[in-house]
């Protein structure tokens, strides 16, 4: 049976949950080298601190007219002289507003418990929301997914914007989302060497199909491996390999009608969180995320945490799929897509106009999804999960409560000041470097224009969900035809599912 919907994952809160409960941070670094503020080339390696830096954090007030405020009543939360800052990003790393890696020792330095921190600049986000309104609605949906919040960024006493603070893919997040198994094995999954990172079964000219069809020899490797085992051999890439292998359906009878069947169902179970998956997809097709293992497809992370009782997890991995990087959402396009009326089910052939800008004419290849749903009582899961959104996060009520935009607070009541701070006039460039001037920021933001910027064009985020909400109920009531509403017989969790003996 998918989905019990049993809730045994809920824990106690952690300094991390109070960390990003808070609404503002400032973070500012002190005694940074002048010509590496504006760096003429990215920083992709992390350059560490001279002598006399200083990084210092604290909690601000989102509404104060200062652009860096001094620390309020409860002080400064982080204060070091040991750290390393990077660009991150991609489209970012040669923007004039660039996005920012913050490492720290850990130990001492550490800020709740985490020794990085991702300052995202929102390049992209002309409403500086978007992130934030995926990464809640993805805890709402019980997806293991980072955390949000927003931080006033300064650097030698100069302020440098409004930036998004998500939470860091690390052993800290293993150990916070994942108790008692952050010892596993982490990949992070781009467009490489050996392609986009679409999970395809891969086998060599001697019909070798073990790890070594997914590692790369050079410096820019498609699977991406951090491995926090202990074992020998746990870097072999086996255990991906397996996992590919399982969601393939590889050496199970009967051409594609394998994957209807209940091996195929039995033989994802035990290597895969099929249902976070699932709840994952759901989402990310309603929000209109196409930058991640949908259109690229790459920029998402596997966690094999093994299963309970394994000390090795390379011979009994369980992989757990994470999300990453959600600018490009609600409504944000280059390619000449309308993201809201996608078709649910038939998730490569939304992607023919980006492979059409991307030079080879094809679609996107992927066999995790396009695979398990052919099975039917995982299709079933996902298309009962898809309407339970529909009648919860991502009605147009409730996304217009967590925007605020209609008086009531929310997001746009947190980051329109710090925005605003970033120009001296409405219509004039900021001096950060954002590309969107604050007249725009407030027409996409608050006032729900859509806006067109050089190769972009985005909806506002209201009108996105409007369109959305209506396309999908239409797809819904035909799919019905087929899947019926509450076919499936789950209930969803409120938090994600335990790794399978952990619970």
């Amino acid at each position: 049976m998918v989905g019990s919907g049993t809730d045994t994952a809920t824990r106690a809160p952690s300094r991390q949950d109070a960390f990003f409960d808070r609404a503002m941070y400032v973070v500012d670094v002190q005694g940074w080298p002048p010509g590496l503020v504006y760096p003429p080339k990215p920083l992709t390696e992390p350059v560490v601190a001279p002598d006399g830096a200083r990084l210092r954090l604290w909690a601000a007030h989102p509404h104060d007219n200062r652009h860096l405020p001094p620390p309020a009543a409860d002080g400064v939360l982080l204060d070091t002289g040991r750290f390393s800052l990077a660009n991150g990003g991609n489209r970012t790393l040669w923007a004039p507003k660039r996005s920012w890696k913050v490492d720290l020792d850990p130990g001492d330095d550490e800020v709740a418990g985490m020794s990085c921190l991702n300052l995202k600049s929102m390049y992209n986000d002309p409403s500086q929301m978007r992130e934030a309104l995926a990464w809640r609605m993805f805890g709402e949906a019980a997806v293991v997914a980072p955390r949000h919040t927003y931080a006033r960024f300064g650097m030698n006493g100069t302020y440098r914007g409004l930036f998004s603070l998500i939470e860091q893919v690390d052993r800290a997040f293993l150990k916070e989302h994942f108790a008692g198994s952050s010892r596993g094995n982490l990949f992070k999954v781009y467009c490489g060497q050996i392609g986009p990172g679409t999970l395809e079964h891969r086998v060599g000219p001697d019909g070798d199909d073990s790890g070594r069809q997914y590692r790369s020899s050079g410096d820019d490797p498609t699977y991406r491996l951090r491995s926090y085992s202990r074992e020998p051999g746990a870097d072999s890439y086996d255990d991906l390999a397996q996992f590919v292998r399982a969601v393939n359906g590889v050496g199970l009878a009967g051409g594609d009608d394998r994957f209807g069947s209940d091996a195929f169902a039995e033989s994802v179970r035990q290597v895969f969180a099929i249902d976070g998956f699932l709840r994952w997809a759901g989402l990310n097709v309603l929000i209109g995320a196409w930058d991640n293992y949908f259109a690229t497809p790459a920029n998402y992370y596997l966690y094999n945490s093994g299963v309970a009782g394994a000390r090795d997890v390379v011979s009994k991995p369980y992989f757990t799929f994470i999300p990453w990087d959600y600018d490009n959402t609600f409504g944000i396009d280059y390619f000449g897509t309308a993201w809201q009326y996608t078709d649910l089910l038939d998730w490569p052939g939304n992607t023919v106009a980006y492979w059409r800008r991307n030079g080879d004419g094809r679609t996107s290849r992927l066999p995790l999804l396009q695979n398990v749903l052919r099975h039917r009582e995982f299709r079933r899961y996902y298309l009962d999960h898809l309407e339970h959104l529909l009648d919860t996060v991502f009605s147009p009520a409730a996304v217009d409560r967590v925007l605020g935009t209609n008086g009531e607070g929310g997001l746009w009541d947190r980051a329109a000041r710090s925005a605003y701070l970033e120009s001296d006039t409405p219509y004039g460039a900021p001096f950060t470097g954002r590309q969107f001037t604050n007249d725009e920021v407030f027409r996409n933001g608050f006032a729900q224009y859509e806006l067109r910027h050089g190769e972009e064009f985005a909806l506002g985020i209201h009108h996105y969900v409007l369109m959305r909400y209506d396309s999908a109920r239409t797809q819904l009531a035909r799919l019905r035809r087929v899947d019926p509403s509450g076919s499936s017989g789950a209930t969803f969790p409120t938090s994600a599912e335990p790794v399978p003996g952990r619970g």
